[in-house]
């Protein structure tokens, strides 16, 4: 299947008040079809777009056990919060995933603007492990909610890289920390349209046509897995080997 033209914004994205730059693609003539740019945010991100599918806990799983140990997960089943720490077998790098939306009352705790409680509760794990594994630089991931708790986390904690997809748009920026933030997300996907109402943090942007259909299923989170990693299996030996692992077609 062909895929569809894909669109990088390099941002400094606040809309309406925003300084918003855009760049062009190179080297799109690539037999995947793709850009030099979506390739290489592919390569980077494809693990943890996996990562924050299985933070889901549903019945398909992608195979990561080569890549990462499960440290520890966090429940908070008052307001329905769910998270993985993982570390990379490789870096030793640890790694957050948070759970997006599952429920009505994760919902209401966590993309509530005036009350963000789920926010609030990811930074206070977020420390407590900083201060039992002493790390200082670490990795948070996340789909839909999942993705607004670790751009909220990047954004007011040291050291803190993010990789987040089709994110909500509901964080606090209060110390404006200049950390590594990776937003993808679909060009049609249903949050797309509510993030042009929230001041978004200094990132790497990507929309990407990876999937066609409504914007609910264009918001589905194992869809862009997939697509991630498809795409980042051209040039990535791993990458390759996963779909292969996973049974996922390189089609």
């Amino acid at each position: 299947m062909k895929p569809l033209k894909p669109i990088l914004l390099v941002s400094l994205f606040v809309i309406l008040c925003s300084c918003s730059s855009r760049r062009a693609l190179t080297e799109c003539d690539h037999p995947s079809g793709w850009c030099k740019e979506i390739r290489d945010i592919s390569d980077k991100s494809w693990k943890y777009a996996q990562l924050s599918k299985n933070v889901y806990n549903k019945p398909f799983q992608f195979n990561l056990d080569k890549y990462f140990e499960k440290i520890e997960d966090f429940e908070n089943k008052e307001m329905d919060f769910y998270a993985t720490l993982y570390k990379d077998k490789l870096t030793g790098m640890y790694v957050f995933a948070f759970r997006g939306t599952d429920s009505l009352k994760d919902f209401s705790t966590g993309n509530n603007p005036a009350n963000q409680k789920q926010n609030k509760y990811g930074l206070e794990i977020f420390d407590q492990c900083r201060s039992k594994y002493n790390f200082k630089e670490c990795i948070v991931t996340g789909h839909s909610l999942g993705g607004g708790i670790a751009t909220h986390i990047s954004l007011n904690r040291e050291g803190a890289t993010a990789y987040t997809f089709n994110r909500s748009p509901v964080f606090r920026n209060k110390l404006k920390i200049k950390n590594d933030r990776y937003t993808i997300v679909e060009n049609g996907e249903i949050l797309k349209a509510a993030r042009l109402f929230g001041r978004e943090p200094n990132q790497l942007y990507t929309s990407i046509g990876c999937s066609k259909g409504n914007p609910v299923k264009q918001h589905d989170m194992k869809n862009l897995a997939e697509c991630l990693t498809k795409i980042a299996a051209f040039e990535n030996n791993e990458a390759k080997e996963s779909l292969l692992l996973n049974h996922i077609s390189a089609e």
